[in-house]
This record gives structure tokens, sequence and C-alpha cells, in this order.
């Protein structure tokens, strides 16, 4: 079973919610969600459903420019529930924002570890009737199983 999925995502202006280019923790989630989706489908074959987060600490500031890396691990498989860890890294910058002064337009700061930037926990449901086991590819088998066949 596949227990850790990772999203890379260099982040853009579209991304960015004021003037200096930070990236809202809100946005951060939307790429959160991404990941622990698909390590849901690895896992079961469904998107799942998202009961809440906890112990979510945020660390350092994502900016427009950062190239970024969202990590979620599966930690527990209960009956219907999954809990994953969830992480989000800086793997490298802008080179103004490090202060850098004979840098080019687009030049970067490549770190040597990654920065962690956000973590916590997460809940995620799948219903029985919809788990369709592990799907180690990434297709999903039989995703239109007509409605009928499952139970109210």
């Amino acid at each position: 079973m596949r227990k850790k999925s990772v999203l890379s995502y260099n982040m853009t202006w579209a991304d960015g919610a004021n003037p200096d280019g930070l990236i809202p923790i809100g946005r951060q989630f939307d790429f959160i969600g991404d990941v622990e989706t698909e390590e849901m489908i690895l896992v079961d074959g469904d998107e799942s459903l998202c009961l809440g987060y906890h112990g979510v600490k945020c660390y350092k500031d994502v900016f427009v420019g950062d190239m970024i890396e969202f990590h979620a691990t599966l930690t527990n498989v209960g009956n219907t529930s999954r809990d994953c860890h969830i992480e989000v890294f800086k793997l490298a910058t802008p080179a103004f924002r490090e202060g850098k002064a004979d840098y080019k337009p687009g030049d970067m700061v490549w770190f040597d570890e990654p920065v962690l930037c956000t973590e916590g926990d997460v809940r995620l449901v799948v219903k029985k009737h919809l788990q369709r086991g592990e799907q180690p590819d990434g297709t999903v088998i039989d995703p239109w199983r007509h409605l009928d066949d499952f139970p109210e």
C-alpha cells in the first residue's frame, strides 16, 4: 500500500493575495486537499471526505515564486477513517527574497534541506461501499459502478 503522496508546485501570482506576494494559508490548503485526495485515491480508489484538520502549525511564510512540495503521509487506516500527516516544504525561493544582490530575473536559491513551512494532521473518511482497494498506478478500478448496487 502506498503510504505517501507528494505534489510539487511553483506558486504564482494567481495564488497570491496581496502586493508583497504572500500566499494565504487557505490557498496552501487547496493544494493540501489535492495531495491528500491523491493519497486516498491510491489507497481506496475514492476521493474521500475530509472530517477536519488538527494540530496545524505554520512555521514559515510561503510567497509567489516559491517552489513548494506538499506531502500527505498515511498514518492510520480504520474501518472507514484514514489519518494522514500533512507537510508543506519550501524547496527554493526567488533569489531576491534571499537578499542576493547580483541576481538575474528568474534566479532561484535552492535550499540544501527542504524548509518545513506548515504541518498538521487530517482525518478523512471513505465510506465502506466506496472502498475499491489499493490503486497502485492511480487508475481507479470500476469507477462507475451503478449506484443501485449500494445500500441507502
